[in-house]
């Protein structure tokens, strides 16, 4: 096993943009390089609709900090934030992750 990091945001969103908002994250992942990423996942809580959690393992935290910094990934964040009923909430794991 080696030393990860793990991103998670959960995201509220608005029940009429579900599906742009499941759009606008499938487009990414598709169009961006995202050097270190090793594990991507959109997941929507099944007792809650609109509520999703989205889980990213990178081989290193500077990894994600990298991408975190490119236009494609903030003109991302700017499409998906205005689909929100509510800020973005983050959890951060840094360490071993088991996959």
């Amino acid at each position: 096993m080696s030393e990860t990091f793990m991103h998670i945001g959960k995201f509220v969103v608005q029940p009429e943009n579900r599906d742009t908002f499941i759009e606008i994250m499938k487009t990414y992942e598709a169009s961006a390089n995202q050097k270190g990423l090793t594990h991507s996942n959109v997941i929507e809580d099944e007792k809650t609709e609109g509520t999703f959690m989205h889980v990213t393992v990178w081989e290193n935290r500077d990894d994600w900090v990298a991408i975190e910094g490119t236009e494609v990934h903030k003109q991302m964040h700017e499409k998906r934030n205005a689909l929100l009923a509510s800020p973005m909430e983050h959890d951060f794991v840094c360490g071993k992750v088991q996959i």
